[in-house]
């Protein structure tokens, strides 16, 4: 879902313009891509991103055209698992079934009447590093037969307290108990029936900021390492402190560059929380031992601590004490690295790896609770 950001930005670079956001809500059998991947829209024609291997983009560019003109979301089901269906599934090879929610996006359009721009409230507050829950109300049809869904979805804090002022109206109680259940089993994704109500489901997202990367260490090997990290939705943290390398003459893509000793730093700095990620390339003995130390030391632990290093080094910096199993160390995947863009390469590989991990097991636990409702289903039938 980090590629919300790059749309926010790409809309908030042309606020004359209309887009249509496509969301996969929903995912049967096999799929290029799975529920909460996204897709832009402009009004002109212009495609960012990718859903499918190719097989659905064209028709729903056709779709997005319909919901920006009429400013109505809409929600579109293609099957694909039929290998010999006419229309869809013909030599797509993707063997699945797919739903895909489609919402016109303009960054000035919720600003009207006093209220603040939904874009802009979802931008300031990613920018600020707070995740941000969003809530759509998904109708079963229309007059059309279609599904359909509401204008304004609700946006809520990470612990669930209502943040968008357009919401003048109370929001429905069973919307909120599906809320509290979310934020309660700290689900990224959920797209539901609402208890109680045969003709209306819920769809509910958890959008997170850029994940901070916490590198202690300015030499030349970490230039290039800051160079991807910003491109893979992390925002990168030095601190280092010759203020002659810790610079943005060096590092123009770094988030905050902290001229501070890491000793100095860590004394007073306690906001390195257990969804951050920190890389110690220092390649100073004592200060790395204190960094490492530190880390181990202190709860909650990070999300990921790597030390740049043979292991024997880590050991050393260790010794008596034996290194944690949670230590990455060496840093990287093994891909035989021999210089600084390709242990760059090597380490962003691994600090993607460890933040899909939990994605990875959610889309996993959802497909396993799928299965269970279907095999219910089928049981019921006989």
């Amino acid at each position: 879902m980090k590629e919300l950001y790059d749309y926010l930005q790409v809309i908030r670079q042309n606020k004359h313009l209309s887009f249509a956001l496509a969301t996969v809500i929903k995912v049967e059998g096999s799929a290029y891509r799975h529920q909460g991947a996204k897709m832009l829209f402009s009004e002109t024609g212009e495609q960012y991103g990718i859903i499918s291997g190719g097989c659905l983009e064209e028709d729903l560019q056709f779709r997005a055209t319909e919901v920006i003109a009429a400013n109505r979301p809409m929600t579109v089901t293609y099957d694909l698992r039929p290998e010999d269906d006419a229309d869809w599934g013909q030599g797509a090879g993707c063997n699945g079934k797919v739903i895909v929610y489609l919402e016109r996006l303009v960054w000035e359009d919720s600003g009207k009447d006093g209220r603040e721009s939904l874009l802009a409230l979802i931008w300031q507050e990613l920018e600020r590093g707070r995740q941000i829950l969003c809530m759509r109300k998904i109708k079963r049809q229309d007059n059309e037969h279609r599904p359909v869904g509401e204008n304004l979805p609700l946006l809520f804090d990470a612990s669930g307290e209502l943040i968008s002022k357009h919401a003048k109206r109370a929001v429905d109680k069973k919307m909120l108990t599906k809320l509290r259940q979310f934020v309660h089993d700290d689900r990224n994704f959920e797209y539901t029936a609402l208890p109680g109500n045969k003709a209306v489901d819920v769809l509910i997202e958890r959008w997170k900021p850029k994940d901070i990367l916490y590198i202690f260490g300015a030499g030349p090997d970490v230039e290039p390492l800051v160079e991807r990290a910003s491109e893979f939705y992390f925002s990168p943290i030095i601190i280092d402190p010759r203020s002659s390398r810790c610079h943005s003459s060096r590092f123009p893509k770094a988030k905050e560059l902290i001229a501070v000793h890491p000793e100095t730093f860590l004394k007073k700095h306690d906001e390195i929380g257990e969804n951050s990620f920190v890389l110690i390339m220092t390649h100073h003995f004592s200060r790395d031992r204190y960094i490492l130390n530190y880390f181990i030391e202190r709860l909650p632990r990070p999300a990921y601590v790597g030390i740049l290093g043979p292991r024997r080094r880590t050991e050393r910096l260790l010794y008596p004490k034996s290194v944690p199993e949670w230590i990455h160390s060496p840093v990287g995947v093994n891909i035989y690295a021999e210089d600084a863009e390709e242990i760059s390469i090597s380490i962003i590989g691994e600090l993607i790896q460890v933040r899909n991990k939990q994605r990875v097991l959610e889309r996993k636990k959802q497909r396993d609770e799928l299965q269970d409702e279907e095999r219910a289903q089928w049981k019921q039938r006989g």
